[in-house]
């Protein structure tokens, strides 16, 4: 199989052999320790000439693809431009491991301003001790989801809702607190964005105190 003009392993998925020749491209759905997913669509290239989507497409069979189409670089621009009416500005805060990647892919693809007007999600979940929620900055990647179920088989979270209502949650009405999450902080890890971040250990009242708003939870 040729990559850019250059021969790749034909094992695993496109996305795999991509990165195996250190070739970057956007993969905001797909943890390196978790399976495809499949949803954000962010790591489109052409294979044998179909747009597919790299991280769920078997490599195996292929013998062409390329990653820096015209084509296929403006479908994943506009991809991504959608993403970015998802949530809100970037916070000044710090968040886990992965939550600078949607920030360098806009870069990378010269977005800037998106062009649509963005949802609005205010819901914020402090219950947990050691992290926190801010669902404006959640894109709906899945990967917090498929860790917690896939990963550490919890299942404390999911997506509930469909269309403009989607929604990561622990439950109807349920707090990370009151649902049976641990707090192993996978979901944390996994996450491209802000939305789910370490609580600042310099402000230790923020610690168990719980606040939610905008999404039928409540101070206490």
């Amino acid at each position: 199989m040729k990559v850019d003009g250059r021969t790749a392993p034909e094992t695993g998925s496109i996305l795999d052999a991509v990165l195996a020749l250190g070739i970057h491209l956007p993969h905001l759905c797909k943890d390196d320790n978790l399976p495809p997913i499949g949803a954000c669509r962010t790591c489109l290239v052409e294979a044998d000439g179909r747009v597919v989507a790299a991280c769920h497409t078997p490599a195996a069979g292929v013998s062409e693809v390329l990653t820096a189409s015209e084509r296929v670089a403006r479908l994943r621009r506009e991809v991504l431009r959608l993403t970015s009416r998802m949530h809100g500005r970037e916070p000044d805060v710090a968040g886990g491991p992965r939550s600078g990647e949607i920030w360098a892919a806009y870069e990378e693809h010269g977005l800037e301003r998106p062009a649509f007007p963005r949802r609005i999600r205010d819901g914020t979940d402090a219950t947990s001790p050691f992290f926190e929620f801010e669902e404006q900055a959640c894109i709906l990647c899945g990967r917090c989801v498929t860790a917690c179920q896939q990963l550490q088989h919890i299942g404390a979270i999911g997506i509930a809702g469909t269309a403009t209502s989607a929604r990561v949650t622990p439950g109807a009405g349920a707090t990370f607190a009151s649902s049976i999450c641990t707090a192993c902080g996978s979901c944390v890890a996994a996450c491209p964005t802000h939305a789910l971040r370490p609580k600042p250990m310099s402000d230790p009242a923020q610690a168990g105190r719980s606040r939610r708003r905008g999404n039928g939870t409540e101070d206490r």
